[in-house]
C-alpha cells in the first residue's frame, strides 16, 4: 500500500523553527531561493497548502499573494520588523508573525491562515466558525494565548499547589496612544510591550508564570503566578515593587523603540488577587472571579495614582517645573527650518507627556494656571531661538481665549506667533469664538488648526476657523506610504488648503518613506522625530528619575 504524499509548505525562509512548525502540521517544506521564484513555485506545486514568505519587496509580495489567492493557497508573512504588519494588512495576507518565532506560534499562524482559505467543499459559514475558533485561542497581534487556553494548560499546576496569584496589568493610556497616533501605532506599541513584559518576567525568579490576554485584540494583559513549593506567596510590598520595576523596564523599552512622546503615555497599574483552589467550586469560575478581583484592584490603584498626580501638578505649578522642547517645522523640499512648535513637558516623569499633564489639569480645574506657565516658558525660550522670519507655533486650547491673562503675548512680535488651536473639547459657539479670533488677527497673530482629521478638528472646524495653517493629525501620516486611502485624503486636503490660501503641515514624520510620500503628494511643511528627536526631554526625565 502506497502512502499518499503530504501537502506542501512553500517558503523563502531558512528559519529552522519553520521546518519544525511544518512537521507539527504534517506538511513537507519546499525551500525556494531566491524569493522571486515563489510565484512560479506556487503555480508548479498543486499540493501546496500554504506559503510562508519573508521577503520585504512589496511588488514581489503582491505577486505572491495574487498567485496564491488564485489557487486558494494560504499566505503567511514572516516579518522582520514593525513594517511587516502594515504590509500584511495592505496586501491582505492571511496571517503574519514577527520573526523569529517559536515553532508552536508559527504553526498556529499557519493554521489560522489555512482556516481563512479552507478547501472547497467547506461551507462559508463553517470557514467563518473555524477562523473565529482559531482567533479565540491566540491573540493575532501578540501571539499570546487567551485565558481559556491557559486555564487548561495550568489546571494541574494550580491544583497541585492549591493556590495561584492572578496579576492584571492595566495599561490605562493605551487608548490615548490610539487616539493620537492611530490603531497601527498602538498595534506596534502592544507588540513591543508584550515582548518587554516577557523579557522582564524571564529575567526574574518569581515562580511558575504564564502570560496571556483576557480576550483577543485586547490591550490589557494577565499573568498567573504559582509560587515554588516551599516558598511564600509574594507580599503586597513585593508586588508593588515589581510593578514599579516593570513600569521602568517597559517604559525604557518603549522610549528606545518608539520615542519619548509614546513612552511618556505609558502607565501601568497592577492589581492582584490570591485564589485558593477548592474542589467545591468550578475551576473556571474560580479563576474568572480572581481575574475580576485583580482588575478591580488595578482600578483602585489607578484612582490612588490620580490623587498623587494632582498633588504633583500643584507642585509643578508652584515651582514652575515645566520645560519646553522646540520641535522644528521644516520645508519639505529643502529641509530649511520654517518655524518651531513649543511643546511643554512636566519635569516629573508621570507628567512628562503634555497630554497627561493637561488631562490632570482639567480634572483639577487648573488648566488656565498650567497654560499660563507653559506660554511664559515658550515665549522666554523663543526670544533667543527664532532667526530671520521663523515663526513660533504656540499650542492653545479654545478655553484659553476666555482667560483674562491670555492676551499678554507681547514679548514677541505677534506677526511671528502662530496660535495653534488644539480642540480637547468641542467649540460650541463658533460665532462668539470667531469674534475672539478676529481681535487677535487684527494684532497680527496667525492661526493653525491642530490634529486636522481627528476628533473635533474636522472639515467643519477648519471652515469655521479659516486657519493660516492646517496641521494634519499624526494618525493620517503614520504609515501613509503603505496606505492609499490616507494618501488620497492628504492629497485632497492639500488641494483644499491651497485654494483657501493656507499651508498644510504633516505631523508625525518618523520614517524616510513617510517623508518621501508626503513630499510627492505636495505637502509643503513637515514635522516629526525623523527631523528632530527630543534628546533634551529624555535627559531631563532621566535626571529627574535619578533624584526619585
Amino acid at each position: 500500500m502506497t502512502t499518499a504524499p503530504r501537502a506542501f509548505l512553500l517558503t523563502d525562509s531558512a528559519d529552522g523553527a519553520l521546518a519544525d512548525a511544518a512537521e507539527i502540521l504534517q506538511l513537507d517544506v519546499v525551500f525556494v531561493h531566491p524569493a522571486s521564484g515563489l510565484p512560479a513555485a506556487i503555480d508548479a506545486h498543486a499540493s501546496a497548502r500554504a506559503v510562508v514568505v519573508s521577503t520585504d519587496d512589496p511588488s514581489l509580495l503582491r505577486a505572491i499573494v495574487e498567485h496564491a489567492s488564485a489557487r486558494r493557497i494560504a499566505v503567511v508573512l514572516a516579518g522582520g520588523n514593525d513594517v511587516a504588519y502594515r504590509r500584511a494588512i495592505e496586501f491582505r495576507v492571511d496571517d503574519w508573525y514577527l520573526a523569529p518565532a517559536t515553532a508552536e506560534e508559527i504553526s498556529w499562524r499557519i493554521r489560522s491562515a489555512l482556516a481563512r482559505v479552507a478547501a472547497p467543499g467547506f461551507g462559508f459559514a463553517h470557514r467563518i466558525d473555524r477562523v473565529e475558533y482559531e482567533e479565540m485561542l491566540y491573540d493575532p497581534l501578540t501571539g499570546m494565548p487567551t485565558l481559556p487556553v491557559m486555564l487548561e494548560r495550568m489546571r494541574g499546576l494550580i491544583k497541585d499547589r492549591g493556590e495561584v496569584i492572578i496579576h492584571y496589568l492595566n495599561f490605562v493610556r493605551y487608548s490615548k496612544i490610539e487616539e493620537i497616533y492611530g490603531w497601527e501605532k498602538l498595534d506596534q506599541v502592544l507588540e513591543t510591550t508584550a515582548g518587554a513584559v516577557h523579557d522582564f518576567l524571564d529575567s526574574r525568579s518569581i515562580g511558575t508564570t504564564r502570560m496571556m490576554v483576557g480576550f483577543p485584540n485586547d490591550d490589557d494583559f494577565i499573568f498567573l503566578q504559582i509560587p515554588e513549593k516551599g516558598q511564600p506567596v509574594p507580599t503586597d510590598a513585593r508586588i508593588t515593587e515589581a510593578g514599579r520595576q516593570l513600569q521602568l523596564f517597559v517604559g525604557n523599552r518603549l522610549e528606545e523603540v518608539h520615542g519619548e512622546d509614546v513612552s511618556s503615555l505609558f502607565e501601568i497599574f497592577i492589581g492582584s488577587s490570591h485564589v485558593y483552589y477548592s474542589p467545591k467550586i468550578r475551576f473556571e469560575r474560580l479563576i474568572y472571579r480572581g481575574v475580576r478581583e485583580a482588575a478591580n484592584a488595578a482600578r483602585s490603584v489607578e484612582q490612588r495614582e490620580r490623587v498623587r498626580r494632582t498633588a504633583t501638578l500643584k507642585s509643578v505649578l508652584h515651582e514652575g517645573s515645566v520645560y519646553i522642547d522646540f520641535h522644528p517645522i521644516v520645508l519639505a523640499e529643502t529641509g530649511e527650518i520654517f518655524g518651531y512648535e513649543a511643546l511643554a513637558r512636566g519635569v516629573p516623569r508621570n507628567l512628562r507627556s503634555p497630554e497627561v499633564m493637561f488631562e490632570v489639569a482639567a480634572e483639577a480645574d487648573l488648566v488656565w494656571e498650567l497654560s499660563r506657565l507653559c506660554r511664559a516658558r515658550a515665549l522666554a525660550g523663543a526670544k533667543e531661538l527664532l532667526k530671520g522670519e521663523q515663526l513660533l507655533f504656540l499650542n492653545v486650547d479654545p478655553h484659553d481665549f476666555a482667560d483674562p491673562g491670555f492676551g499678554v503675548l507681547d514679548s514677541i512680535d505677534p506677526r511671528r506667533i502662530v496660535l495653534e488651536i488644539t480642540e480637547r473639547t468641542a467649540i460650541k459657539d463658533y460665532p462668539k469664538f470667531r469674534e475672539r479670533l478676529r481681535s487677535f488677527r487684527e494684532r497680527g497673530f496667525r492661526f493653525a488648526v491642530d490634529d486636522a482629521g481627528s476628533g473635533y478638528a474636522g472639515l467643519g472646524s477648519i471652515a469655521n476657523l479659516e486657519p493660516d495653517f492646517i496641521k494634519l493629525d499624526i494618525s493620517l501620516i503614520n504609515s501613509i506610504d503603505t496606505n492609499f486611502i490616507k494618501q488620497n485624503l492628504v492629497e485632497t486636503m492639500v488641494g483644499f488648503a491651497t485654494e483657501q490660501g493656507a499651508m498644510v503641515i504633516a505631523e508625525g514624520i518618523e520614517r524616510a518613506e513617510e517623508l518621501d510620500t508626503v513630499k510627492r503628494i505636495g505637502v509643503p511643511l513637515v514635522q516629526g522625530f525623523l527631523l528632530h528627536h527630543p534628546a533634551r526631554a529624555g535627559a531631563v526625565a532621566r535626571e529627574h528619575a535619578g533624584r526619585e
